[in-house]
């Protein structure tokens, strides 16, 4: 399991309600923050689909096969909820 506690994003949110295309760009942003560490432990993260709350990530490489790939989901549910500054759902995009 990736250890991705240490990211930090540097955004604070302005007001508590933002525009849908700036919340989908902030999390796109984060998800693109912590793809560097989890392409260190050969696998990769895509954002499939922001829809509300949820958030529909694609694992790649070797996420695929970890069996800790839900632990990496949590961190990054963890990750974009101190982004957002409320609750996401993460979930594994499923081809």
């Amino acid at each position: 399991m990736m250890d991705l506690s240490h990211m930090d994003h540097q955004t604070e949110l302005q007001s508590p309600v933002m525009p849908e295309s700036a919340r989908v760009s902030l999390i796109a942003a984060a998800i693109e923050e912590l793809r560097p560490g989890v392409q260190l432990d050969g696998g990769d993260l895509e954002l499939v689909s922001v829809e509300g709350d949820w958030v529909r990530v694609r694992l790649k490489g070797a996420c695929v096969s970890c069996s800790l790939a839900s632990q990496t989901l949590g961190g990054v549910r963890r990750h974009l909820m101190k982004v957002l500054g409320a609750p996401v759902r993460v979930v594994p995009a499923i081809d």
